[in-house]
């Protein structure tokens, strides 16, 4: 079996911009927003963005983690949560930086909040066949 790379686009937008809209504090125009194309990391914990992706956003630093690469321990910026929406599900999550030139990495936490399952054969994610493709949230 060939096992190749799953790229997948999403829509992100600035939670706190979401946010302000919706108290009215800000005309829904100035939500920041991307469209991203994600390459998809069930090794990846986190969503992973580069520098200049997380400025166009206008997210903030909140602190920094430990975090284990190929190339050893380093520390890394978490920011404040965007909203991912991929298909017809949409999940709001904090957004690590990773160095410019890196592609924008869609790690399992963010797959596991919107219930998508990676098919390496088909080279697409799917919703959970358990469910039928449905969204189901597994609280157990």
């Amino acid at each position: 079996m060939i096992m190749g790379k799953i790229m997948q686009k999403a829509l992100l937008q600035n939670t706190g911009d979401l946010m302000a809209a919706q108290d009215g504090y800000i005309p829904k125009e100035k939500i920041r927003r991307a469209e991203v194309d994600f390459l998809v990391d069930t090794g990846a914990a986190m969503i992973c963005l580069p520098p200049e992706t997380i400025v166009s956003l206008g997210l903030k630093a909140q602190h920094e983690r430990e975090v284990i690469t190929a190339n050893g321990r380093v520390i890394r910026k978490v920011y404040s949560p965007v909203q991912i929406r991929i298909l017809d599900r949409e999940s709001d999550l904090n957004v690590m930086e990773i160095p410019e030139g890196t592609p924008p990495l869609l790690g399992y936490l963010a797959l596991r909040s919107l219930d998508l399952y990676p098919n390496p054969n088909k080279q697409t994610l799917e919703g959970n066949p358990k469910y039928d493709g449905k969204m189901v949230m597994d609280l157990l």
